[in-house]
């Protein structure tokens, strides 16, 4: 079996408008892939890099090109996505396991892979390399940067980062450094921030965001297990229209529930609203985050109280 240290590079839509919703919200277009191949010793092999056309967000971002580097004239030299994806494939061969730094990788190569039709399942047993990063050397559960493990490593990072190729060639040197036969073997049982997916749903044609809640479609969300009406907590408003909330099925409990938006145009959105299971530990956190918004929702209302007694008549 061989180990596949990969690592992307994207470009974001340059407004929330342009965001591509269906089948999935795409919020990242693949511009560039990035790939180590060593054994099961993790001794190299080879590596790979593929620059990609994209297909939705022709016009680079503004922060994304000045953290790559990438202009938009350089991403017309790549190759179509569907074109790059059948090469990493090849080059992947039959049996591997991918690894990567953080979860983002394999969601958004998940994402493209929608888009585009093509198998979604693609490198979904993968392992996080920061869950075995914080286990054998940091002992906590912060999700760490790259820059931040291999200072702390003292791997030398002399190449320019947010290159897909010098990332993988990073998180390879990060692997070196660690004892990788046994976080592996440990890997099933370390924790995993990442929730379980049971539920997703496109809504078209909302009228109005600010009131999208007395539309039936959107207030009244199903159990994934039963198809009752789930019982809807006070929302969490994030930004970016962004919205999330724990609701409660009778008979199975807490879900968690996270709602995004994209305008089409004006008085027309579509949304995706996505479940999740929720443990203890995801309600813990949207409690916090609700009693902070209901401060700050008090401290306002406060606020706009005393600049009313404060106004004198003539």
């Amino acid at each position: 079996m061989y180990y596949i240290i990969m690592d992307l590079e994207w470009n974001q839509p340059l407004t929330r408008e342009q965001t591509i919703l269906s089948p999935v919200p795409l919020h990242g277009e693949i511009i560039q892939i990035g790939a180590v191949k060593t054994d099961e010793s993790f001794n190299f092999i080879e590596k790979i890099k593929i620059s990609v056309c994209p297909k939705y967000y022709k016009i680079m971002n503004r922060h994304v090109e000045k953290i790559t580097g990438i202009t938009s004239t350089q991403l017309t030299c790549g190759e179509i996505f569907p074109q790059a994806f059948k090469r990493l494939k090849m080059w992947c061969g039959d049996d591997f396991r991918f690894i990567t730094w953080g979860f983002d990788d394999i969601a958004m190569l998940s994402d493209n892979l929608a888009v585009y039709g093509l198998d979604t399942e693609f490198g979904k047993d993968y392992i996080n390399l920061q869950l075995i990063y914080n286990k054998q050397v940091d002992g906590g559960r912060r999700q760490w940067s790259l820059s931040d493990a291999a200072e702390r490593l003292e791997i030398p990072m002399e190449a320019k980062a947010h290159d897909a190729l010098n990332d993988a060639m990073f998180t390879y040197e990060v692997c070196r450094k660690l004892d990788m036969v046994k976080g592996i073997a440990e890997y099933a049982q370390m924790p995993n921030p990442i929730r379980t997916v049971l539920r997703k749903d496109i809504i078209k044609n909302v009228a109005n965001m600010r009131k999208c809640f007395e539309d039936a479609r959107v207030r009244d969300c199903k159990c994934p297990k039963c198809d009752n009406i789930l019982a809807s907590g006070e929302w969490v408003f994030s930004g970016g229209g962004k919205k999330s909330t724990v609701a409660v099925c009778t008979e199975h409990g807490d879900f968690f529930i996270k709602i995004s938006c994209g305008k089409v145009s004006d008085n027309n959105w579509t949304l995706s609203r996505t479940v999740y299971e929720a443990d203890e530990e995801t309600v813990r956190n949207y409690q916090k985050k609700l009693l902070k918004q209901q401060e700050r929702l008090k401290k306002r209302g406060t606020e706009k109280k005393n600049d009313n007694d404060n106004i004198v008549c003539p």
